[in-house]
C-alpha cells in the first residue's frame, strides 16, 4: 500500500511538470514612441540575439529591439510586439 501512494505521486508530479508553455501572437499596430520608452525602461530583457538585437518583455508582451548608431548617439528602436500567451 505504501508503495501505491508513492508510485501516485511520482505519477502525478510527471503529469504536471512542464505541461505549460508559452508561446507569441503577432499584435498589428504601430508601437509609440512613449510605448518603447516605457518598455525599455521597465521591461525586462531576457534574450540577446548576436549581442545587437534584445528582446525585451514587459506586460505580457515581447518586444523586439533593434538598437542602431545614428552618428555618435545609440538608438534603440522597438520594431515587433508579440502578445505572450499560454498554451
Amino acid at each position: 500500500m505504501k508503495y501505491f501512494y508513492i508510485i501516485f505521486l511520482l505519477l502525478l508530479i510527471s503529469l504536471n511538470a512542464n505541461s505549460k508553455s508559452v508561446s507569441e501572437i503577432e499584435t498589428a499596430g504601430d508601437i509609440s514612441s512613449q510605448e518603447c520608452l516605457e518598455v525599455l525602461e521597465n521591461g525586462n530583457i531576457i534574450n540577446i540575439i548576436d549581442g545587437i538585437y534584445p528582446v525585451i518583455i514587459y506586460k505580457g508582451h515581447s518586444y523586439f529591439i533593434q538598437t542602431s548608431y545614428m552618428g555618435g548617439t545609440k538608438a534603440y528602436i522597438c520594431k515587433t510586439k508579440h502578445k505572450l500567451i499560454t498554451n
